[in-house]
């Protein structure tokens, strides 16, 4: 190798490592950088993890939002936990509380849960002697304190009684519960408060539906025109009013949504009445005092809050749309009568084509008050003003309504559908629970102000009772109710009250400010569903013991017995009238009886004659021709019709004879209405009674006339005490008072009574129960219930409201059985919802129910009986107990010997001991008239009975020879009331009754 080649090869590898060491110095170069930005990346990325760290800790503590960067550098802006709970409460500020749609769902479950509106609970009543019931969980109570006042549910320390489960109502009202507790008071009692009774200033206009109230008696009676009459007799309505409210409207909660609270505290918190005007909490218009305490929601702590949010009780949800707090609450209204006649609430239950609260057909519906806190009037004239009403049935679904059964809603017809104004969406409801018959503050007089309380006060000397009063005095019912001056007479002020003196009412009724039991028709129903045979079973035994709850007027009695009239002819039967007719003739020249016997309220006729022979005569209803007309139109003939269905033209005909002068007198019925009358006989003549109450007196007549010689006068009514009289034998010039002494088992009233005798005989008794009704479509049959017994509570007060008669039978001689139905047809061809019993003449032969042979012992007294099988019956949603059955009456036999093997004639009724034959021994009445060898062309079947070989027809039963009760072992189905002929031949009734108030509410489940 040469030297230049050995020089070209170092140079080469000089070349190299040159490289090399410039590669390796540019790598040291380019890892030194490296380094350089790791560690600059590094303090970066702590200098971002120091930022963001501090960050987090705001975004923990501080309220609004942060800022947090990546390693890229990027920032990003990101809400607080402070600021992400602020969003959240702005849906719902407590979670723990139910939103409206959780509110609502559980509102839907209750309306699955219940039949409807009503009582979950009744709540507990006080059992005291003297704080009568009116039924579960409402009571009387009569006391200086109490002045004015009803009861609902009662207190821990008093004595309890009830079969609720809890001390005070509870109630479902379109889903929601509410717990009705101290409603105007501090216990679990509530005190439904009432206006003053009548004191004769106010005046209703019916033709108008004005109401006028006046300085003074005097100017209101002076204001009296056809229509326009002085309110001296009145229902008060009471009802429990619901709806739902923002909290934030008044800044107020309260507890149970209860807006007339009575207690100053609630578990710990201080509670105030003078938070919103008066008004809010007031039971009506007429109400100055109620206030009722809460609290004001701002001032709240957070934990005090969470009382309110927490308990159920309190009716509490969110609503998301509204941002607010909704609370349900309730008031208690008792709204003032304008009268009695509340029609639209008697059957507002029954009415599916418009119910609603109103007093009468036309005018002054009640006004929902809801939220609104100013005071109002209670009533509003029909179609008058923006206010709106409440309704229910299919007037609820007109509106696109759609709340439970048994409440009504309230709408506003000038505005929308419901009125937003009186509830957050409308949603305010009424549930009714009683109306209250009053007494009034005038004087008591059994002619001119029966309804009164007080005694007179003449020249402020002293106190007289009416039957004390001067002779000279010509009373009035304005001279009931004038104020004591020096020349007249009148109410004394303060008499007639509680603890006070001066009540001049000799029945059980003493004091204008008392709520008595018997004053109130309860009109509460319960809330949850029934088992139909419970309830039938539940509610026939109330029947039978006398606690089913009725209603009654009470009667007045009118003779003037100035003319007499010559009976022209027979009555006869009239066929379109369902009655007879009777003509009178009418001397040419001879004054006619006067417009008393047309005037509307007039519910039936006294025909007498001078011998003291009478006979009543019902006043037709149903028919064009409604009153006595007289005199007839151009003729010297009067014509006058008998009405009813219990054989009155037989009846007529029997008692007067053709050529008969005769008297008609008229009974009429007062307005008002109890549970427990305060009734009223009337002793006498009807001449002297004339002379005696020249303008009619309270009560019924007594058609037995005074003689002179001892007489057992029968009561019109089953009388209970207290009982008392008073009479005179002048006319009324002298009156003298007793305690009233009759016998309880007959039902009599014994005394030597004077030919000159007019005396009132004052007793409590009963109302009715039932009326009459068309048999209706049934959901459970039970079994033949029969009475002889004359004890109230042993069935003779349903005895009394289904036949009008009453048994006398001692305890001894009266009995109560019970027998199973053997045999009854249901008629499912009128459709699912329409099952009828059938009875004998339907489309199935002897489809009427069958039961075992009547076989009470023989009565005392000739006294009467009665058979009636129960059912559930529904109608327009709501149940009822229906009775069928009829009136029994026993018979001893005239038994006559027969020969079964020979040809004989048998009459149908009479009674047969065969003594010859194949069915010797046999003793059997005949149901039918027929002649023949009996053995030969009838044969006996397993019940003893005799059966036609070829009818098929029974047509002998057997019998016990002493007598019977002439019953066909059938139950009469029938519509309403009617007679029978039975197996004795004698005329009884037979019915169709449901009970006047419903038991109830019918349900799909």
């Amino acid at each position: 190798m040469t030297i230049e080649s050995q020089l070209a090869q170092l140079q080469q590898a000089a070349t190299e490592q040159t490289e090399a060491s410039v590669q390796l110095a540019n790598n040291i170069t380019e890892g030194l950088q490296e380094i350089d930005q790791v560690k600059q990346d590094i303090a970066q990325t702590y200098q971002t993890v120091n930022q963001n760290n501090q960050a987090l800790n705001d975004w923990q503590t501080q309220s609004g939002s942060v800022n947090l960067k990546d390693l890229n550098g990027n920032s990003h802006t990101l809400p607080t936990l402070k600021s992400l709970i602020a969003d959240a409460q702005s849906v719902n500020p407590h979670p723990h509380v139910m939103t409206k749609a959780q509110f609502d769902a559980l509102r839907d479950m209750r309306k699955q849960q219940y039949a409807g509106s009503g009582f979950i609970e009744w709540g507990k009543h006080n059992y005291h002697s003297n704080n009568v019931k009116v039924n579960e969980g409402i009571w009387q109570y009569v006391a200086p304190s109490a002045k004015n006042k009803l009861i609902m549910g009662e207190a821990a320390s008093n004595r309890i009684a009830g079969i609720s489960n809890t001390i005070y109502p509870v109630v479902n009202i379109d889903g929601v519960t509410h717990h009705v507790s101290k409603v105007a008071h501090t216990s679990t009692q509530s005190i439904l408060k009432f206006p003053f009774a009548p004191d004769g200033t106010k005046t209703y206009d019916s033709a108008s539906g004005t109401v006028t109230q006046h300085n003074n008696a005097e100017a209101a009676f002076a204001a009296e025109t056809e229509t326009n009459k002085v309110i001296t007799s009145r229902k008060d309505l009471v009802f429990l009013e619901s709806w739902h409210e923002k909290i934030a409207d008044k800044d107020v909660v309260y507890p149970l949504g209860n807006v007339q609270y009575g207690a100053n505290h609630y578990k710990g918190i201080v509670l105030r009445n003078n938070l919103v005007t008066q008004g809010y909490s007031a039971f009506g218009e007429w109400d100055t005092g109620t206030k009722g305490h809460g609290i004001k929601w701002s001032s709240l702590t957070e934990s005090q809050k969470a009382t309110f949010l927490g308990e159920p009780e309190h009716n509490i949800y969110y609503d998301p749309k509204a941002k607010a707090y909704i609370q349900v609450r309730y008031r208690v209204r008792v709204v003032e009568g304008l009268g009695d006649n509340w029609g639209y609430i008697a059957d507002f239950k029954l009415s599916p084509t418009g119910p609603r609260l109103q007093y009468d057909g036309s005018f002054n519906r009640v006004k929902p008050r809801g939220k609104l806190a100013g005071v109002m009037s209670d009533l509003r004239a029909h179609n008058s003003g923006p206010s709106g009403f409440f309704v229910g049935g299919n007037m609820q679904e007109s509106y696109g309504l759609l709340p439970d059964k048994g409440c009504l809603q309230a709408i506003n017809k000038q505005l929308s559908a419901v009125d937003i104004a009186i509830a957050e969406q409308g949603k305010c409801f009424a549930l009714p629970i009683a109306l209250v018959q009053r007494l009034n503050q005038g004087a008591y007089h059994p002619s001119y102000n029966p309804m009164g309380t007080t005694q007179y006060t003449m020249t402020g000397v002293r106190n007289y009772h009416w039957y004390e009063l001067p002779t000279s005095l010509r009373m009035s019912t304005l001279g009931c109710f004038i104020q004591p001056t020096e020349t007249s007479i009148g109410k004394h002020p303060g008499m007639g009250y509680i603890g006070g003196h001066g009540h001049s009412r000799a029945d059980q009724y003493k004091y204008h400010d008392a709520i008595y039991a018997g004053q109130v028709e309860d009109l509460r129903l319960s809330a949850k569903k029934q088992d139909f045979n419970a309830l039938r079973e539940e509610t026939m035994r109330k029947a039978v013991a006398g606690t089913l709850r009725g209603k009654e007027k009470i009667p007045f009695t009118y003779f003037e017995h100035r003319y007499g009239v010559e009976l022209a002819r027979p009555a006869t039967y009239n066929q379109i009238n369902a009655g007879g007719s009777i003509e009178f003739k009418i001397s040419a020249g001879q004054p006619v009886l006067d417009a008393y016997l047309s005037e509307p309220n007039n519910i039936g006729y006294y025909v007498y004659n001078q011998k003291g022979d009478s006979i009543y005569i019902s006043k037709l209803i149903a028919s064009p021709i409604n009153y006595v007309n007289w005199p007839y139109s151009g003729n010297d003939k009067v014509t006058c019709y008998i009405y009813g269905v219990e054989n009155k033209v037989e009846e007529f005909n029997s008692t007067f004879s053709i050529g008969d002068t005769l008297f008609i007198g008229a009974l009429r019925q007062l307005s008002c209405e109890f549970d427990t009358l305060p009734w009223v006989d009337i002793i006498g003549s009807p001449e002297n009674i004339a002379a005696t109450f020249p303008d009619g007196v309270v009560g019924q007549w007594i058609p037995q006339i005074p003689d002179g010689t001892s007489k057992s006068f029968s009561l019109n009514k089953k009388a209970e005490n207290p009982s008392s009289w008073v009479l005179t034998n002048d006319n009324g010039n002298i009156w003298s008072a007793g305690s009233l002494a009759f016998d309880y088992v007959k039902n009599v009233y014994v005394s030597p009574a004077e030919e000159t005798r007019v005396q009132l005989l004052n007793y409590k008794t009963a109302s009715t129960i039932s009326q009459a009704a068309d048999n209706t479509s049934c959901r459970s049959v039970g079994e033949v219930f029969a009475n002889s017994n004359y004890l109230t509570s042993r069935g003779a007060r349903l005895m009394e409201s289904l036949t009008d008669r009453f048994s006398i039978s001692g305890q001894g001689n009266g009995e109560t059985k019970i027998y199973p139905l053997s045999a009854y047809t249901l008629d499912y061809d009128l459709g699912a919802q329409d099952i009828k019993l059938m009875g004998r003449g339907s489309r199935l032969e002897h489809a009427s129910p069958k039961h075992p042979q009547i076989d009470l012992i023989p009565p005392l007294y000739n006294s009467k009986a009665f058979k009636a099988l129960d059912s559930i019956v529904e109608k327009n949603g709501l149940f009822y107990l229906q009775f069928h059955g009829s009136e029994l009456q026993y018979q001893n036999h005239d038994v006559q010997l027969a020969n079964s093997s020979i040809s004989q004639s048998y009459t149908k009724g009479k009674v047969y001991r065969f003594s010859v034959g194949e069915f010797k021994g046999l003793v059997l009445q005949a149901l039918t008239t027929l002649t023949g060898i009996m053995q030969d062309v009838t044969y006996i079947n397993e019940e003893g009975e005799l059966v036609g070989l070829v009818s098929g027809n029974v047509v002998f039963k057997p019998v016990n020879a002493k007598g019977s009760w002439g019953d066909d072992q059938t139950i009469p189905i029938i519509d309403g009331e009617n007679t029978k002929t039975d197996l004795n031949g004698n005329t009884v009734k037979v019915f169709c009754h449901h009970t006047l108030f419903p038991i109830g509410i019918a349900h799909n489940g």
